[in-house]
């Protein structure tokens, strides 16, 4: 796959490119416009964690928009996805299940994968990842009666999609452990939080090496075009993978590049 990994690299505007390593690629720019130029059917495995749209401070990104109007973004990158990855490529997304006031609540998980499945994707589950830092315990709306219950959702999903074919076409080298396979397989993630408060919001470090190692052989390609503190890429890194992380904040861009560096 380093071929399709030196074709991206060669695509991809020089001036957007933040950083390289022998296996990865760190682009500080809009995600829209990278995703544009990198060529068709080039990428195994996307994983990614788009703006929850909460309101969180992501730095230079502006995370409120009307809901239609975030949908709509989110559609025009998922539609890019859906052309750069190979015919048995994967992509898992990262989202609430249930978020909102209490006047209105939604579900951007299930939206999106509808928004996802009309682009062309098909659906092959969803992972729990139970986060006990979001729970809500005490909110419970009419206390003992059916008046107005607060129903929790102690938990995020991750949404796992393929583009054509689920089954690989090509056999490969992956090391996952008998334990995380099982995990990974059970669809039930009891992972805590990540530490590294860099970033609003970011991932655990062994949840998405349990999803890199399970889902993708090495030498594959990986792209999070949301790259956020860059915990993809160094998962990849550690895990003979070629990635690219897509980052439009120059600050996070920073923080991914200094935890790049402690790797070598």
């Amino acid at each position: 796959m380093q071929k399709n990994f030196e074709k991206i690299k060669e695509s991809i505007s020089k001036e957007d490119i933040y950083f390289t390593t022998k296996r990865g690629i760190v682009v500080n720019a809009d995600c829209l416009k990278t995703l544009r130029e990198i060529p068709d059917k080039t990428v195994n495995l996307i994983v990614t964690s788009p703006p929850y749209n909460v309101g969180k401070d992501y730095d230079t990104y502006k995370d409120k928009k009307p809901y239609n109007e975030y949908l709509f973004f989110l559609k025009e990158v998922f539609r890019e996805c859906y052309r750069v990855l190979a015919d048995d490529g994967r992509m898992v997304i990262n989202h609430y299940f249930s978020c909102g006031d209490r006047e209105f609540r939604f579900s951007p998980l299930m939206d999106i994968n509808t928004l996802c499945m009309d682009i062309g994707f098909k659906h092959h589950g969803i992972g729990f990842w139970t986060d006990p830092t979001i729970t809500k315990l005490t909110a419970w709306g009419s206390w003992l009666s059916a008046s107005s219950p607060y129903i929790n959702s102690p938990y995020e999903g991750f949404l796992i999609l393929y583009k054509n074919e689920w089954k690989r076409k090509r056999k490969g080298i992956t090391k996952i452990t008998k334990k995380e396979f099982m995990k990974l397989s059970s669809g039930i993630w009891n992972f805590q939080p990540e530490k590294n408060r860099l970033h609003p919001a970011p991932f655990p470090a062994s949840l998405i090496s349990m999803i890199v190692r399970g889902l993708s052989f090495e030498e594959d390609v990986v792209l999070d075009p949301f790259a956020g503190s860059g915990t993809v890429g160094y998962v990849c890194e550690m895990n003979n993978r070629y990635w690219v992380n897509i980052e439009i904040s120059r600050k996070y861009c920073k923080i991914i590049k200094h935890r790049t560096n402690i790797l070598f």
